[in-house]
């Protein structure tokens, strides 16, 4: 896998590919490439003028955004393909991820299948912000009961918060995977999507651990509430755009009442957010109840997200 020191030395040609264009969702970044080397070696290479970031993992090699840059054509992306198949030696992997709906043109039908992925949950800043009306009822009841019964402080992060933050995590994983253990009733595709979310609970340890560890060479922004001397909840998040903020992570926990609510509202009035109209909460991974939870806050708009093979 990739060394932190070499891939950090890459980020300032990814940004600048990365700024050539205006992207909304939030792989598009710097940060969501880098906080996943664990897990991928990265291989960036510049093919006919255009960034191409491939990772590669004992599967096999995928791209993992499609190819950037002002000058993305038919043979960019013939090549991209070619290369892959050459690594995979064939096998089912090859694929660009990480597609949004304005780039299907650049795919034909006839030459290229779009799987949707999912969606990326946007919203209004001010609407999470004020909580009005009857649709945020229980939110703002949850709020409010966080701020009357708890005395709380709001904290930026810093970095010997680590240790805490990520025994925070353990301890907020661990009822997570109780939770999933107990439930006796799923099907069979019910079952397959509970193991996807286990592995991710794990797999998450060590994205958070990376995070934290980097946050200031990625220019992440991270807050913490503490309660009675201990944090009760962490959050990071980026600039995606002039207009955008994206929430990369998010851990409360789950016997203080409210604070995850608390936590989400406040990021999102915090003055490192002030000229952002939006807030970008990425996506669900396929998980009925994180959905359900993302729904609730009404997003102003879903963002598709798609996986591209060739035919």
């Amino acid at each position: 896998m990739n060394m932190p020191s070499a891939l950090l030395s890459q980020k300032d040609l990814m940004d600048r590919y990365l700024n050539q264009n205006a992207h909304h969702l939030s792989s598009f970044s710097f940060i969501n490439v880098f906080i996943w080397q664990d897990f991928f070696e990265f291989d960036l290479r510049i093919i006919h003028g255009n960034l191409c970031i491939f990772a590669k993992d004992r599967i096999g090699c995928f791209l993992y955004l499609p190819p950037l840059g002002s000058t993305v054509g038919t043979k960019t992306i013939e090549e991209c393909f070619q290369y892959m198949k050459d690594a995979n030696k064939g096998s089912g992997v090859t694929r660009i991820e990480n597609v949004n709906d304005a780039m299907l043109p650049a795919f034909p039908e006839d030459r290229f299948k779009a799987y949707k992925k999912g969606y990326e949950y946007c919203y209004y800043k001010k609407d999470l912000i004020f909580l009005r009306g009857n649709p945020y009822k229980s939110q703002r009841a949850s709020y409010n009961h966080f701020v009357k019964n708890y005395t709380s402080r709001w904290q930026h992060y810093e970095a010997g918060m680590s240790s805490e933050c990520l025994s925070l995590y353990d301890e907020w994983a661990g009822k997570r995977r109780g939770r999933v253990d107990l439930d006796k009733t799923a099907c069979a595709a019910e079952d397959f999507q509970k193991d996807v979310y286990l592995q991710m609970l794990q797999e998450n340890r060590q994205v958070h651990e990376r995070a934290m560890r980097y946050y200031q060479e990625l220019g992440l922004i991270g807050r913490v509430v503490v309660v009675d001397g201990r944090i009760k909840a962490y959050t990071f998040g980026y600039a995606l755009n002039p207009v955008m903020f994206c929430v990369l992570l998010e851990v409360a926990d789950t016997e203080t009442q409210g604070v995850s609510v608390f936590i989400f509202r406040e990021f999102c009035r915090d003055q490192a957010v002030e000229g952002h109209d939006f807030i970008n909460v990425m996506d669900d991974l396929g998980v009925g109840n994180v959905g359900r939870v993302k729904m609730s806050f009404r997003p102003a708009v879903l963002f598709p997200t798609y996986v591209i093979t060739k035919k």
